[in-house]
């Protein structure tokens, strides 16, 4: 069950950031920094929308894969102790970490958003989010998402840490108790803040 949940989102973040769009029925198109949304609404990452990274560029390649943006004592403090697992799809390569309890642990998710350009890819899809708010993690632009309300143990938070290049980090909170439940944008924004830590090295 708490793996059926966590593809479910990774499923999501190709929905954040695919640079995709449901035209023709409801059948997923590319779509370039510049198209139409199921809304009919034009969507233009090349108008400006997309903000520019006005701090030091930084380099994803340098760590081995999504799996090595978190060290070990990062992820034991959040309860996990497990290797992550990581699969690769037409957005980027992405990993996926469970946690030692599934059942009221937190999932979490890194991606990275190389092939869909960055935080081009999460605007150029942004009519596609009921949950689209424009952030900043350290300094650097983001965007933290979600197809329902950001309101029940889910988010995704998007990071731009270079032109056409980034990550996302997504949670799926699952102690009601805690107030990262309903706050979970709070707890990816967290992550994503770490891992551009570890970047700056």
């Amino acid at each position: 069950m708490r793996r059926a949940t966590l593809l479910i989102l990774s499923a999501t973040i190709l929905m954040v950031a695919s640079g995709c769009t449901t035209e023709n029925g409801g059948t997923p198109s590319p779509q370039g920094t510049t198209g139409t949304t199921a809304a009919g609404t034009t969507t233009s990452a090349a108008a400006g929308e997309v903000p520019a990274i006005s701090g030091p560029e930084l380099d994803l390649t340098k760590f081995d894969g999504p799996c090595a943006l978190l060290k070990d004592d990062q992820l034991s403090a959040r309860g996990v102790t497990k290797a992550g697992i990581e699969s690769t799809d037409h957005t980027g390569t992405n990993c996926q970490w469970y946690p030692d309890d599934r059942a009221l642990g937190t999932s979490f998710v890194v991606a990275l958003l190389d092939k869909a350009k960055g935080l081009d890819g999460v605007y150029a899809n942004r009519e596609e989010l009921t949950v689209f708010r424009p952030t900043e993690i350290a300094g650097y632009p983001a965007v933290n998402t979600d197809l329902t309300d950001a309101a029940h143990g889910s988010c995704t938070t998007a990071v731009g840490v270079a032109e056409g290049d980034g990550f996302a980090v997504q949670v799926r909170v699952n102690d009601k108790k805690l107030p990262g439940y309903t706050d979970p944008c709070s707890v990816s924004s967290e992550i994503a803040e770490t891992v551009v830590g570890n970047l700056k090295g």
